[in-house]
């Protein structure tokens, strides 16, 4: 058993797969000048391979004797040549690395009368493929509108926390403006009119001095204390 790496941007997975593990496309060479066109293989995984690498869904990288190597020209032209419905149906990069994966993890596509070698038809990559891209592109639009959605909540919840803090600040500011209004209107109220003033004036009666033709008689005491009688 040999340790061998599935590379997905920066995400790592190791497995192990048997040291003859090998993994191949099989096609119709339509340039061939012969009458009977034969089928071709193409093989991807070597016993020497021990990696494979996809970047950003248009870059493949394959690591063959511990060194990676680019690969994305070079399979996106043979994609393209020998698939007979490219016009309708292109295979990409993408589709091709999932057909791998799929015989690394979990046997799939096991040449039929062998334990070790995995092939498949070009035109098999577009049927099952194709689908399986289409559904992973929809999960991935879901997500990002999930998570824009969650970022729009998150705004409006804030926006709404704050209006509803300076609400109630406004109102307390208001009810305690309020609230001194009424306690200035329990408090009596004096006129300042001149006119006023001189009224009260007149109204407060004088004592008139004592002096010698006072009767004495008007005074009585009690208790020691004189008081008048008028």
């Amino acid at each position: 058993m040999k340790e061998f790496e599935i590379v997905v941007n920066e995400e790592t997975e190791i497995i192990s797969v048997n040291d003859f593990f090998t993994f191949s496309i099989k096609y119709h060479n339509l340039s061939s000048i012969s009458d009977t066109i034969t089928e071709s293989e193409k093989i991807i995984v070597r016993w020497s391979t021990t990696g494979i690498w996809l970047i950003d869904d248009d870059e493949l990288l394959i690591k063959e004797d511990g060194d990676w190597k680019d690969v994305s020209e070079e399979f996106s032209f043979f994609l393209d040549w020998h698939n007979p419905d490219s016009a309708h149906c292109s295979i990409s990069l993408r589709m091709l690395f999932n057909a791998v994966v799929d015989g690394l993890k979990y046997n799939k596509w096991k040449t039929f009368g062998s334990f070790h070698e995995h092939s498949i038809r070009i035109i098999e990559i577009a049927q099952h493929y194709r689908e399986k891209i289409i559904q992973e592109e929809q999960e991935n639009i879901q997500e990002k509108l999930k998570e824009i959605l969650l970022k729009e909540s998150f705004r409006d919840l804030v926006e709404f926390t704050r209006n509803k803090s300076n609400c109630k600040s406004i109102d307390k500011i208001r009810k305690g403006f309020e609230a001194l209004d009424r306690l200035n209107n329990l408090k009596p109220k004096i006129p300042q009119d001149s006119q006023f003033i001189k009224d009260k004036k007149k109204q407060i009666t004088k004592v008139p001095a004592l002096d010698s033709s006072f009767n004495k008689k008007n005074l009585r005491k009690r208790n020691g204390v004189s008081y008048l009688i008028l």
